[in-house]
């Protein structure tokens, strides 16, 4: 399948209360966004479309199309109080996963029949997004770092070939990384919180398991790396052991960057 991906920002306010519920039972579940002023944020949207390519102009639509066509919806909620300003979140929380829903439907409409919308990807701040591809579900994305050193060295392998195949990353002191996970969730949208997930429990969840890794050294610290190779891809399938069972088959995937050129996602074993 070929598909065609174009960015867009717009920034706009909002705020997460529910009238029905007391203050303090608000202030629990959506903690500083029931600021009664509201709060705002600098939104990115990708979106993705696909189609048959077009034998005479070699694209898919043409993206000054595309460009036109999203910035139309986008004015409706550009520089605006989603609340206060627009019609859509009158009866539901203005939050990521009913906000990417909500433009998936806007823009879906305006396409032409050549195109079709395959993905929409909406970042409300860099370490925080939600997917939405049209399907029932959809996924909340969070991003956490660690700090960790470790030493790639495998024990069934000679001090000769290890350092063949690690090279640098062989130094017995060992080195180190800023690593970061992004941990994606899958799910229905909560109709009373408009949320996939509760965050505060999404980031005790996972900081609970990183905080075993933060300021460690992998091999030395770690029983899970002391017969294999803390490699990232033995580190990101050790951390899809930890945290799946703690979200009950909502985890979708894992993805861990090792620096800001090397990347691995994971799964689960029974990922096709």
């Amino acid at each position: 399948m070929l598909t065609a991906t174009r960015r867009f920002e717009f920034s706009a306010a909002h705020r997460y209360w529910r009238d029905d519920w007391s203050h303090a039972e608000n202030e629990r579940v959506f903690g500083k966004c029931i600021s009664p002023y509201g709060h705002g944020h600098n939104y990115r949207l990708e979106v993705t479309i696909t189609g048959t390519l077009d034998a005479a102009t070699g694209m898919v639509m043409n993206m000054t199309d595309l460009k036109a066509l999203v910035n139309t919806v986008l004015e409706e909620f550009d520089h605006k109080h989603l609340n206060e300003d627009t019609p859509y979140f009158k009866e539901q929380m203005p939050t990521t996963e009913n906000l990417v829903r909500v433009l998936w439907q806007l823009i879906a409409a305006r396409l032409p029949t050549v195109a079709r919308l395959a993905h929409l990807r909406l970042y409300e701040q860099s370490d925080l997004w939600a997917d939405y591809d049209g399907a029932d579900e959809t996924i909340f994305a969070r991003a956490y770092t660690f700090a960790s050193a470790h030493r790639l060295h495998a024990p069934s392998l000679s001090d000769a070939e290890n350092r063949a195949i690690y090279g640098k990353c062989n130094n017995p002191n060992g080195h180190g990384h800023n690593y970061t996970l992004e941990v994606s969730i899958a799910g229905t949208v909560d109709a009373a919180t408009g949320m996939v997930i509760d965050l505060e429990a999404l980031d005790r969840t996972v900081r609970s398991v990183l905080d075993q890794l933060d300021f460690h050294h992998l091999d030395r610290e770690l029983a899970a790396f002391a017969d294999k190779p803390s490699t990232a891809e033995n580190i990101v399938v050790y951390l899809w052991g930890e945290l799946a069972p703690r979200f009950e088959g909502r985890l979708c995937h894992l993805k861990l960057w090792e620096t800001r050129n090397n990347t691995f996602t994971y799964s689960g074993p029974h990922a096709a």
